[in-house]
């Protein structure tokens, strides 16, 4: 996994000590930003008392400086997710917003502490935004804000694509999209809806792969199963489709809708974990995982392992563990953490060798 900040990756690679982490969740409510702060003062407080027992000032006081300020950015406080990530020596400092929640902590030493931003669910590429497909148009809704949109240029209706389209007729006749087709008598009204249909979702899966190809944007689809199953069987393995949920979401109120994206993101968290344990068991059948920490590092150096799996309760930070990760995100080494809470049947690294 290779992180995309390159500040923060050639922070996280500098030599230069003391490293300083700090671990701190965040409640966004207005009534805590206070809380906020005050938890940040008291981790930099025992920072500093740290610092000036085990460091020459001399090494740490740009450092402090810069964490001092921090106090003073009420953006941060206001507009921070559920939890920051802090990092700082005498030469730079790197600030991360997490999606998970955190324990607080603080760190001083030889390495950072990392593994939270190695999370599956923090290094994948989240879907721009959901789209309902429904009998005779689509409704489009940005992911973060669940607000309703148009995307400039694509017809969301059927009636708006086809210039004599009437979902209640049954003449056969018309004109689709600039294809010119020319039909005489009557037809089943099922199977006009079914060929305008088609002809729409083929224009519907070729503006979702431009918008992809020219934005990277990417969508989850949703709809009642009968009328998605019908796109899906065309275009299921699509590049754009960042996620699919079987059911119309646009008959759900505002809290009704976060709850099931809730419910969404959940799933989606839970079977990226349960891959990550398969990859891990499968390699363990093979022989091919190694879990003690002299040995892993010995491999990571002989470039022998093809991935690193740090599977923890999400409440402890060892340090040593914490240094496998990063030599693994240094020799560009595949490395993931799972935080399972109460599950002990997998060793707390595990490397994955070739």
């Amino acid at each position: 996994m290779k992180l995309k900040n390159d500040n923060l990756m050639k922070l996280l690679t500098s030599d230069m000590e003391p490293k300083i982490s700090i671990i701190l969740p965040i409640h966004p409510e207005t009534p805590q930003v206070e809380n906020n702060i005050l938890t940040y003062k008291n981790l930099l407080k025992d920072v500093k008392k740290d610092l000036e027992y085990n460091y020459p000032r001399r090494d740490w006081k740009n450092a402090v400086e810069r964490l001092d300020a921090l106090t003073l950015d009420r953006r941060l406080w206001n507009d921070a997710k559920k939890a920051l990530l802090i990092f700082a020596n005498n030469e730079a400092m790197e600030i991360c917003e997490m999606e998970h929640t955190v324990l607080a902590k603080e760190h001083i030493g030889n390495t950072f502490l990392i593994q939270d931003l190695l999370l599956p669910e923090e290094n994948v590429h989240k879907p721009d935004y959901l789209i309902n497909i429904s009998r005779d148009r689509i409704n489009v809704m940005e992911m973060d804000s669940l607000r309703e949109i148009e995307i400039e240029g694509l017809h969301t209706m059927f009636s708006d694509y086809y210039s004599d389209f009437d979902a209640n007729a049954n003449l056969n006749s018309g004109s689709y999209g600039g294809l010119n087709a020319s039909y005489h008598g009557h037809r089943a009204k099922s199977e006009e809806q079914q060929k305008d249909q088609a002809i729409y979702y083929q224009y519907l899966d070729k503006e979702l792969k431009d918008l992809h190809q020219k934005y990277g944007y990417t969508f989850v689809l949703a709809g009642l199963p009968e009328v998605l199953d019908v796109y899906l069987n065309s275009y299921e393995k699509r590049d754009y489709i960042g996620g699919i949920i079987r059911g119309s979401v646009m008959n759900l109120n505002r809290a009704e809708l976060s709850k099931r994206i809730d419910e969404y993101n959940l799933f989606e968290r839970m079977a990226n974990i349960e891959k990550v344990k398969q990859d891990v068991e499968q390699a363990n059948n093979q022989d091919r995982v190694i879990n003690d920490l002299s040995t892993i590092e010995s491999a990571l150096d002989n470039r022998d392992v093809k991935s690193l799996v740090s599977f923890n309760d999400g409440s402890s930070y060892s340090v040593e563990h914490n240094k496998l990760l990063l030599k693994s995100l240094v020799n560009k080494i595949n490395c993931r953490v799972v935080y399972t809470v109460g599950d002990k049947s997998y060793p707390s690294m595990n490397a994955i060798l070739y």
